[in-house]
């Protein structure tokens, strides 16, 4: 018999079994079946307001069976079973009661693996959103020097001053994400406390006369890896190039500090974006897909 439960916070054991079967779930199925944000918010740190569910065993001694958590704020979930306890129904059983209990309207499933399939079928449920992870090899992309900066812009680097406007510049650039677009400065505070940040591989472009940020470039290496964080830049100074900008003067960044490969995150519906990054010589690697009850954008 499985119990489940919500909850609004999670005591110390209760966070320690969720990382633990996070692990497991990742050793098995090779992608990391909570997003950053949820780790987060598990962490308690951001703006992020979620709930928290729980599948477990009537057996003391069996592990955590299934975790779920619901981001209020866009009625997303993210879900994921143990590897040993799944085909037992667990997954579906969680899933009707964050239904019945919370109305959600968007389901994750990192790597679309079969699993998530089959439940989102169960489930009446179709994809919604896609999420490509693209790659660049840094060796072979053949770029030596950035293209310059265009004319009325300069490149600096984040200084903890320009916080309020990077937040400001954030929400304008993804008015229309509903993860991106909704974090505040709580959220970019806490992605500045992760160990993997320095504030001088946080690229911003400012207005030359006023200084005045009106795009950034947040750059992220771990050893021999590094990840197109996010570019961000201001709808009213799109179409003037800094896109590009931003993106080859990161690349040359991150190359100097030692990645040999480079990833990004990019909504497949983003076709302009893509085309950017493909040009750039980027190439799709794995695909993240977000299941609802309308049609794909």
């Amino acid at each position: 018999m499985t119990v489940i439960t919500r909850h609004g916070d999670l005591q110390e054991d209760s966070l320690a079994a969720v990382a633990e079967l996070a692990a497991k779930a990742m050793h098995a199925d090779g992608t990391q079946p909570l997003n950053e944000a949820a780790r987060l918010a598990l962490a308690g740190r951001g703006s992020g307001q979620v709930a928290h569910w729980l599948a477990v065993s009537s057996d003391p001694a069996a592990p955590l069976a299934g975790y779920a958590q619901l981001d209020v704020r866009d009625g997303s979930v993210q879900l994921v079973v143990d590897p040993d306890q799944r085909r037992q129904g667990i997954g579906r059983a969680l899933a009707n009661r964050i239904i019945a209990a919370d109305h959600p309207a968007l389901w994750w499933a990192f790597g679309d693996l079969p699993p998530a399939r089959g439940l989102a079928s169960a489930l009446g449920l179709r994809v919604v959103r896609g999420l490509l992870i693209m790659r660049l090899d840094v060796a072979g992309s053949g770029l030596t020097e950035a293209v310059g900066m265009p004319e009325g812009f300069v490149i600096d680097h984040f200084k903890p001053a320009d916080l309020d406007q990077l937040v400001a510049v954030n929400a304008a650039a993804f008015a229309h994400h509903p993860e991106q677009g909704a974090l505040a400065a709580a959220d970019f505070e806490a992605r500045m406390g992760e160990p993997w940040h320095r504030d001088t591989d946080l690229l911003v472009a400012r207005q030359t006369t006023s200084g005045q940020l009106v795009g950034y470039h947040w750059t992220k290496v771990e050893g021999h890896e590094g990840e197109v964080y996010v570019i961000g830049v201001r709808p009213d100074v799109n179409g003037r190039g800094l896109g590009r900008a931003l993106l080859e003067a990161g690349i040359i960044h991150m190359h100097n500090r030692g990645a040999s490969s480079i990833d990004l995150y990019v909504e497949a519906a983003n076709k302009r974006v893509v085309e950017m990054y493909r040009a750039a010589g980027f190439e799709v690697t794995h695909t993240d897909v977000c299941y609802g009850y309308g049609k794909e954008d």
